[in-house]
């Protein structure tokens, strides 16, 4: 008789709240994991820095870890904070700026 081994794991995942800065016109953008059905992302920025319109892939999850960055798109702003995260459909142009020095989460959902 054999017995069927449970292959699940778990991952833990730290640091998403750490600053990781850099001066200069762009945040910095670092993947901090890539697990099934999920790539996750630090992004960290100094107050003042902002990404212009770009448009993700795949639908995303992005999340305020520390600090305050402005969310928006042609018809919405969203203040992302400790806290507060927004979901973003496939290929809906977007933009951010960093109000202050923050820390984001993106998950990009695979």
């Amino acid at each position: 008789m054999s017995v069927d081994q449970d292959t699940r794991t778990l991952t833990e995942i730290t640091g998403l709240r750490d600053a990781n800065t850099q001066d200069g016109t762009a945040p910095r953008i670092e993947r901090v994991a890539a697990v099934a059905g999920v790539t996750v992302v630090r992004l960290s920025f100094r107050a003042g820095q902002s990404m212009e319109d770009h448009k993700a892939r795949f639908p995303i999850l992005v999340q305020g870890q520390s600090g305050h960055v402005t969310f928006a798109t042609a018809d919405r702003t969203v203040d992302l904070v400790p806290g507060v995260a927004v979901h973003v459909d496939a290929e809906l142009t977007h933009r951010l700026q960093a109000v202050e020095d923050s820390v984001i989460t993106l998950l990009v959902l695979r």
